[in-house]
């Protein structure tokens, strides 16, 4: 899965950055277990349209609403540059057939190397 757009760009009051995305892919449940398996889910399926929001500790945040192809993700501002490499690799492993213990070698790297 790939960004196609970028359609917003916020700084938050925390000293975050919040940036909209457009993806190529519409987000479905799948979605829901890949993410699991790097960080903290909540999954609110009860909901009219299900939302999800998903923390990588240091890293972000993204939240969504499944059935949709656009993701807002909320970048901690002193790690930003390093996180945000992560993130499109984690887009970018997504339901392809690559070895899912290389991207967590390459989260292990980051962490090792971003401010806590």
């Amino acid at each position: 899965m790939n960004i196609v757009d970028e359609i917003f760009s916020e700084d938050c009051f925390d000293g975050n950055f919040i940036k909209e995305y457009t993806v190529d892919k519409t987000l479905k449940e799948d979605w829901i277990n890949y993410l699991k398996q790097f960080g903290t889910m909540t999954y609110l399926d009860n909901l009219e349209q299900p939302f999800y929001s998903f923390d990588k500790k240091y890293f972000f945040t993204i939240k969504g609403l499944l059935n949709e192809n656009k993701i807002k993700v909320i970048f901690r501002r002193n790690n930003m540059e390093k996180t945000m490499d992560f993130l499109h690799i984690l887009l970018e492993y997504f339901e392809k057939d690559k070895n899912i213990e290389v991207l967590k070698e390459k989260e292990k790297n980051i962490l090792e190397n971003i401010e806590k």
